[in-house]
């Protein structure tokens, strides 16, 4: 692909990476709070304690987003007691979506990279050639030679293999630790 149709590609994966990881983290937020909320109180002093805090602060946290309202009627509520449960699976495919919007966005960010690179290196032989007195070319027609690599999200083993695992394993112990 040249560099026009490169450009245009960084900044429409680079927009839709953070919708999709925006969307993600927005849901994933709200569905945890919501399982605080239901699923912190098992019936001990502490816990009763401990609940009314966090129910608290889920209700004012929910008074000052009304913006936000759709998530909050349809986010799920996960249920750490029963796993194989709708709500879980939706929440998980929730959850995935912050990694597959962080590893578009992560790929849009270093194709920009590349461009940027390539501009530079333009620029440097425009500047070459206008040193020596042969025939130059014009900046438009460097751009439109340029042969420029795309990366697929997919090469990203990291963001979206590796890093969801650990999230979840940190995750799981602290839930384990908190008494769910």
């Amino acid at each position: 692909m040249n560099y026009q149709h490169a450009l245009n590609k960084s900044r429409l994966k680079r927009i839709i990476g953070f919708i999709i990881l925006s969307i993600g983290i927005i849901s994933s937020t709200i569905s945890i709070l919501r399982m605080l909320y239901f699923n912190f109180d098992d019936g001990t002093a502490i816990s009763g304690t401990l609940s009314k805090i966090f129910k608290n602060l889920i209700s004012l946290i929910y008074e000052n987003t009304q913006f936000l309202n759709i998530f909050w009627e349809n986010c799920p509520t996960p249920n750490l007691n029963q796993l194989y449960t709708q709500d879980n699976i939706y929440f998980i495919l929730l959850y995935i979506l912050i990694f597959i919007g962080s590893a578009v966005y992560s790929s849009g960010k270093k194709l920009a990279i590349r461009l940027n690179e390539i501009n530079t290196m333009i620029e440097n032989e425009l500047i070459h050639e206008s040193i020596r007195d042969g025939e130059t070319r014009t900046r438009q027609e460097m751009r439109n030679n340029a042969n420029i690599n795309d990366s697929s999200i997919f090469s990203q083993v990291h963001q979206l293999y590796i890093a969801p695992l650990i999230i979840t394993v940190i995750g799981g112990v602290f839930l384990k630790l908190s008494g769910f």
